[in-house]
C-alpha cells in the first residue's frame, strides 16, 4: 500500500508531465500557425497571379511590405501632443501646440507641420482624447475653461442699410 507522501509526489510528477505535455503541443501549435499563414499567403498570391492571367486584375510588381513600424525617437506627435495640453493651463490653438512640438523638436519631417498638427488633433479628437471647448481652441477634457482662452470675434451681420 502506498502512504500519502509516495501518492502527493506521484501526483506532482503527473502533473508536470502533463505540464510539459502541453507546452510541447502549444509549440506545435505556434509551429503549425505559421505554416498555415504560409500557405494562405501563398494561395493568395497564386490567386493574383491567377487573376492577371485571365486579365481580370492589373499588372503590378508584388511587393512585400514591411509592418508599420512606431516611431524611432520612442514618441508619437499625439503623445507629445496630450503631453503639451497636460502642462498647458489653457485650452490653446494648432499653432500654440506647433510652437510645443518645435520646442520638444518633434515636429517631424512634414512639408506643413500645421497640418500635421491638425491632423492629429482630428485623431485624437474622434477618440475622445481632446476636447474643443471653442472654435480654434483645444484642451483635455476636464480643463474646458473658456474664459481664460483666445475669444473669437466675429463681424457683424450686414443689414440692406449698409448696402
Amino acid at each position: 500500500m502506498t502512504t500519502s507522501i509516495e501518492f502527493i509526489t506521484n501526483l506532482q510528477n503527473e502533473i508536470e508531465s502533463i505540464q510539459q505535455k502541453i507546452a510541447d503541443l502549444e509549440s506545435q501549435k505556434e509551429n503549425i500557425d505559421t505554416k498555415i499563414s504560409d500557405f494562405r499567403n501563398d494561395i493568395k498570391r497564386r490567386n493574383d497571379l491567377l487573376l492577371v492571367w485571365e486579365g481580370k486584375a492589373d499588372v503590378r510588381p508584388m511587393v512585400e511590405r514591411k509592418p508599420r513600424q512606431r516611431s524611432r525617437r520612442g514618441f508619437t506627435m499625439n503623445s507629445v501632443i496630450i503631453e503639451i495640453l497636460e502642462h498647458s493651463d489653457k485650452p490653446m490653438t494648432a499653432h500654440e501646440i506647433l510652437e510645443g512640438l518645435i520646442e520638444r523638436n518633434a515636429e517631424g519631417n512634414s512639408k506643413s507641420p500645421i497640418s500635421s498638427v491638425r491632423n492629429a488633433l482630428q485623431i485624437l479628437k474622434k477618440r475622445g482624447q481632446v476636447v474643443s471647448p471653442g472654435y480654434g481652441l483645444i484642451c483635455l477634457p476636464g480643463k474646458e475653461n473658456v474664459s481664460s482662452g483666445v475669444k473669437t470675434i466675429r463681424r457683424p451681420a450686414q443689414t440692406q442699410d449698409d448696402e
